[in-house]
């Protein structure tokens, strides 16, 4: 006893060392292949740290208008002054006064109206009427104050062009969901809502900063809600941060719920069949061991674990319990002649559990030759344990154990009835073929082609995102434009290209409109050809005259005007370095240009496209090898698929690596006999796919992996009951054993079907079926005892 529970305490040392040593990752995109292609190299890129990684989506919602503004005010201010984001937008303060005023100095080099005709008589003319309406309007201060500088209202249209084109209101000096949306409040639909957007300063893929950015939010939310009354308005978060944090969170309540729940169930049934905790606690020994292989196999290989791979290895490793089960469950108990010793078991099953084993790592095994991250961690996670565990169970377990451990209460006399029938009865086999024609009959198994249904994502959390984007206005990204250049302005002068080849699309209704790094940020060329169009002193004095003929204004009243169009005149074009100090303005500007590597990248974000062949005519015929046209949604679905039957090549390649060991290590083996062993298993899986078929259940990785493990099972329970029994005791005894092994599965994965996390609820669906189907059809093969 005390040198069980020494090598225990040993074993949960390591483990608690060894993750404080290792790494853990959580990258979606380990999920996928690598790049096979531009495309798929810029999806992936951005994939992991891209600008929309780093975006935040706020609202505040349950409270009266003035308290939602005062409450957005508050959280605004406080999350700028956290140091956490590099832009915070809710209308409280778009923009600072510098940012402002250099908006105001550079709003001819800046926009596109800048052009001879804009400074003729009749178009001043309308500017100043329009400035008279202004001066009588509730806008007065603000139209004195750049109105009699700007008369053409070039820097107003300005600074709504970099303020973007959202859908929201601006009510009591902050953003609202906008009127007509869900949450727009006044006389739009539903209770009113405030809106907030933040952008995270750092990189998507830096997982503490989103999570530290969450936190700030949350407590700068619970600060601005003091001593607010009883405190209705709550905080509704999204984007990609909040998504990996809802999905953990998610994940976790759900494995915490399973985990509870299982293992009460599994320890009141071990502790009724084997009545000794001791022999419990030996069943954890191998059980330690293979996780301990298992993480520092990947560790030592790859650097880090990523938290899937140790999620489902240890879910593979499931099949390690079955090894100290079979062990004390084929021990021949005292009524059957002379009491066999623990060690004396071990020896006598070692070449069937030895061979059970060998064949479930090396269907792991296959996986290290893929190309998914994923993949090639979890068959080396898997393969270890599982050789650990086995060894363990075969050569350390014996000697933790008494030599003759307390007998097992027998099983149900019902259950072992109702299955006895069904030993050797090969007619069950039919399943298979049954099957397969239900496989035929649905169109076979589908493929989950959507990238975001392999992330855990809550739905009503997506469905919370795309609802704010809709009221914030950002866009639905489907289809972009992407293109590279040594530097800033090269990748400025090709944004202009571009969107004069879409301009024509957008006027004859192709193309709703698009968004472009060259519309906020024109190239120094395109700012020095305004600058020549910025008419000489003497000749806009006389249209100035000319145009306020009649109107009441003083003569002097537009020298404001005339010096502004002096300055512009003698400004060097604006750069992106120039935005250094205008954080807001950068952050506007970054997600469609920013520095990669060694070089500049560019966006062009279509809107409403209505005919994507013409678009990418429009932009093939520019020539520019440079331009990348990338639809969003055929390039995931090619990665997913991809990843897919990547997993599916590398799970059959294991499945005749397993055949071809059965059939060196069965006695007087072959390949017959290794068709007869395999037999159950390649049947339960076509069985538990047909299974999956009928439930509308898509095939991903994660179902692969599950597939797998009902696999690793099966080939014990294959083996194991295909063992010859002498007397119907023994393999009444056999059979007891191998049914443990499949309740404490079931009880301990099967219950994953469970869940309310979709991913997890696949799994313990596909382990349930898989598991079931496996004994059942093993049973089916088994041999009959002598009477």
């Amino acid at each position: 006893m005390r040198r069980l529970l020494l090598v225990l305490l040993a074993l949960a040392l390591l483990g608690l060392g060894l993750s404080r040593l290792v790494a853990f990752r959580a990258e979606l995109t380990d999920l996928l292949p690598p790049a096979r292609g531009p495309a798929t190299t810029f999806l992936l890129g951005e994939l992991r740290n891209g600008a929309a990684t780093t975006l935040m989506l706020a609202a505040i919602e349950g409270a009266p208008e003035p308290e939602l503004a005062r409450l957005s005010r508050d959280l605004g201010e406080a999350l700028r002054q956290s140091g956490r984001f590099s832009f915070v937008g809710n209308g409280a303060q778009d923009f600072s006064e510098a940012e402002r005023d250099l908006l105001f100095r550079y709003r001819y080099l800046l926009s596109a109206a800048t052009a001879p005709p804009l400074f003729e008589a009749p178009a001043l003319r309308a500017g100043m009427e329009r400035l008279l309406a202004g001066l009588r309007s509730a806008a007065a201060p603000l139209v004195a104050r750049f109105g009699f500088a700007d008369p053409a209202g070039v820097f107003l249209d300005t600074m709504r062009g970099w303020l973007g084109e959202s859908r929201v209101e601006l009510r009591h000096g902050v953003w609202f969901a906008g009127t007509g949306q869900e949450g727009a409040g006044q006389d739009g639909a539903g209770p009113p809502r405030a809106l907030l957007l933040a952008r995270l300063a750092g990189t998507g893929s830096d997982t503490e900063a989103q999570a530290a950015a969450m936190a700030v939010f949350h407590e700068a939310f619970t600060r601005a809600g003091r001593g607010a009354g009883p405190g209705e308005a709550r905080l509704l978060l999204s984007g990609p941060g909040v998504f990996a944090a809802e999905a953990a969170a998610a994940v976790r309540a759900d494995v915490e719920m399973i985990a509870l729940l299982s293992g009460l169930l599994i320890l009141g049934f071990l502790l009724w069949r084997f009545r000794s905790a001791l022999v419990l606690a030996a069943v954890a020994v191998p059980l330690l061991a293979g996780m301990l292989a298992g993480l520092a196999a990947v560790a030592a290989w790859h650097g880090a674990v990523h938290g899937a791979a140790f999620g489902f290895g240890m879910t593979m490793l499931g099949v390690v319990v079955d090894y100290p089960l079979l062990l004390l469950g084929q021990r021949r108990p005292k009524g059957e002649g002379e009491e066999e010793a623990v060690a004396g078991a071990a020896r006598r099953i070692a070449p069937s559990l030895l061979l059970a084993a060998g064949s479930a790592a090396l269907g792991l095994t296959a996986m290290l030759a893929s190309d998914v991250p994923l993949l090639r961690q979890l068959g080396l996670f898997g393969a270890a344990g599982l050789l650990a565990g086995v060894a363990v169970t075969r050569w350390l377990l014996p000697s933790l154990l008494p030599a003759t451990p307390p007998p097992l209460r027998p099983l149900p006399g019902p259950v072992l009835a109702a299955l006895a029938p069904l030993r050797g009865r090969r007619r069950l086999l039919l399943a298979a073929p049954l099957a397969g024609l239900a496989l035929l009959a649905t169109g076979g198994p589908r493929w989950e082609d959507d990238l975001a249904r392999l992330s855990p994502v809550p739905e009503a959390q997506r469905a919370l995102d795309a609802e704010l984007r809709g009221q914030l206005g950002a866009p639905d990204v489907n289809l972009l434009v992407a293109f590279t250049a040594p530097d800033a302005e090269a990748v400025l002068r090709l944004s202009e290209r571009i969107d004069a080849a879409l301009a024509p699309l957008v006027a004859r209704g192709a193309l709703a409109g698009f968004d472009s790094p060259s519309r906020y940020l024109p190239s120094a060329a395109t700012q020095r050809a305004r600058q020549a169009a910025l008419p000489a002193p003497e000749s806009l004095r006389a249209r100035l005259a000319e145009a306020a003929a009649g109107l009441p204004f003083r003569p002097d009243a537009f020298r404001p005007f005339l010096d502004g169009l002096a300055e512009s005149r003698a400004l060097p074009p604006l750069t992106v370095a120039d935005l250094a100090a205008a954080p807001v303005l950068a952050a506007r500007l970054s997600p469609m240009l920013a520095p990669r590597g060694a070089a500049w990248q560019g966006l062009v974000i279509p809107a409403g496209v209505r005919d994507p062949a013409a678009l990418r005519q429009a932009l093939t015929a520019l020539g520019e090898p440079a331009i990348l046209f990338i639809d969003v949604k055929a390039e995931t679905t090619g990665l997913v698929l991809a990843a897919s039957r990547e997993a599916l090549f590398w799970a059959a390649a294991g499945a005749l690596g397993v055949l071809a060991l059965l059939a060196l290590g069965l006695r007087g083996g072959g390949p017959l006999a290794a068709l007869r062993r395999g037999a159950p298993i390649l049947a339960a899986l076509l069985v538990t796919l047909a299974a999956l078929a009928l439930l509308d259940q898509r095939l991903t990785p994660f179902h692969l992996a599950a597939l797998l493990l009902s696999a690793g099972v099966g080939i014990d329970y294959a083996l194991f009951l295909a063992r010859p029994a002498r007397d119907p005791a023994e393999a009444r005894r056999g059979l007891e054993a191998v049914l443990t092994c499949a309740v404490t599965t079931l009880l301990t994965f099967g219950l994953l079907a469970l869940c309310a996390t979709p991913v997890l609820r696949g799994i313990g669906l596909t382990v349930a079926i898989g598991v079931t189907a496996a004994f059942l059809l093993s049973l089916a093969l088994a041999p009959r005892p002598a009477r």
